[in-house]
């Protein structure tokens, strides 16, 4: 079974993009410390951002982009993170969100992508 292009790829990436911020806006406000769970939390943060790109697109090419986008991001928040004052910038850190990006990545090959497709055809036929 072949994968149908999304019919509402603004809506998933408005989506994606939305958790981007959030994921920014955390990241640099003051917050609780969580300890050694830290980075498992960056981690599966940056698994998610991934999953959920790698969801969206339909060019496998396009998985490179995510890649090095999700990357560069974790690493220009972790370096503002050290320009707050109240938050360090912290190389495993930024390696923990490497690896979850790398990680998100295989949900490009998971049957995910169809319940996606699925969801984006009924959302449509309801619109």
């Amino acid at each position: 079974m072949t994968q149908s292009e999304l019919q509402l790829p603004r809506l998933w990436f408005s989506l994606a993009f939305a958790l981007a911020l959030v994921v920014g806006v955390f990241s640099l406000i003051p917050g609780p410390d969580l300890g050694e769970g830290d980075k498992l939390t960056h981690f599966l943060t940056y698994a998610i951002l991934s999953a959920g790109f790698s969801l969206i697109i339909e060019a496998r090419k396009s998985l490179w982009l995510i890649l090095f986008g999700l990357i560069s991001y974790g690493l220009l928040l972790d370096w503002l993170q050290g320009l707050t004052g109240y938050r360090m910038k912290d190389m495993a850190d930024a390696l923990a969100n490497s690896l979850g990006v790398i990680s998100g990545l295989v949900f490009y090959f998971s049957p995910l992508r169809g319940i996606l497709r699925r969801l984006d055809a009924w959302l449509l036929a309801r619109l």
